[in-house]
């Protein structure tokens, strides 16, 4: 924001908003919670007087669902409408809000698609029905728990908002390491790399060649046995010869010439 050279007023209201907006993001998750809680309580009865979990009058269980979303709100119909201070016209209506009908004596949750979801009354069960036209004509207002009161903001601030949201993805972006296994320094690793299907997976297995026959004599038939079967003979001590031109690690030790032996292996 400093970047920006705000004034003090400007940035007043960029915080306002921001938290505006934070607490709308946090009810609308909030109403999917009481939305998911209403929708397991169908098909249980109505009672009157009830706010579950066996069964619910129409105001208990608009209750018992905000209350599972963390919200808490009254329990009869004039009171959670009167109290919850953000209200909602009918074109308007989103998911969780509470939908009020016949003078506030009946309420229900709207779903979505212009349905919402109720306990209508004694002998019957909770369930989804259409907001038809003659529910439209008994509409008496909707409210929306856990919502700020609405305010309207101005278009620039808005907008200045949205700037900083990019700004902020922007510095984020540049500060990401960049990929270990994609840098020309630091290659993908093999195991990741595709496979060619013209490649073997493993490399053919040396097959040990079969002992050569002696001259004149006949090739053995017994198969030649791996290297782990058979210990390797010692190789022939080669005696050092005693001229003076022999000097074989002088090219390492840099020094003047002292006759030093190749170590070989012990005798067996």
């Amino acid at each position: 924001m400093k970047s920006l050279h705000l004034d003090r007023a400007t940035l007043k209201q960029v915080k306002a908003y921001d938290r505006y907006r934070t607490r709308v993001a946090e009810q609308r998750k909030s109403a999917k919670k009481a939305i998911r809680f209403a929708r397991k309580q169908i098909g249980k009865p109505y009672r009157w007087g009830a706010e579950g979990p066996g069964g619910y009058d129409c105001s208990g269980l608009a209750m018992a669902a905000w209350r599972e979303a963390g919200v808490d709100i009254p329990r009869v119909t004039h009171a959670q409408y009167r109290q919850v201070k953000r209200k909602v016209k009918l074109k308007e209506l989103k998911p969780g809000d509470l939908v009020f009908f016949r003078g506030r004596n009946h309420v229900g949750l709207y779903v979505e698609g212009g349905r919402y979801l109720h306990a209508p009354r004694t002998g019957e069960t909770v369930r989804i029905d259409k907001l038809t036209k003659r529910r439209k004509r008994q509409f008496a207002g909707a409210v929306r728990p856990g919502a700020p009161e609405h305010k309207t903001w101005s278009p620039s601030v808005m907008e200045l908002v949205e700037k900083i949201d990019r700004m902020s993805a922007d510095q984020r972006t540049e500060e990401k390491p960049p990929d270990k296994e994609r840098t020309p320094q630091n290659p993908p690793a093999t195991d990741t790399a595709p496979k060619n299907d013209d490649s073997p997976e493993k490399s053919p297995e040396r097959t040990p060649a079969k002992k050569a026959a002696p001259p004149g004599g006949p090739a053995s038939s017994k198969p030649a046995r791996s290297p782990k079967q058979t210990r390797p003979e010692p190789p022939p001590r080669v005696e050092t010869p005693g001229g003076a031109d022999f000097r074989p690690w002088a090219m390492y030790t840099g020094s003047t010439f002292e006759f030093l032996s190749a170590p070989g292996p012990e005798a067996v």
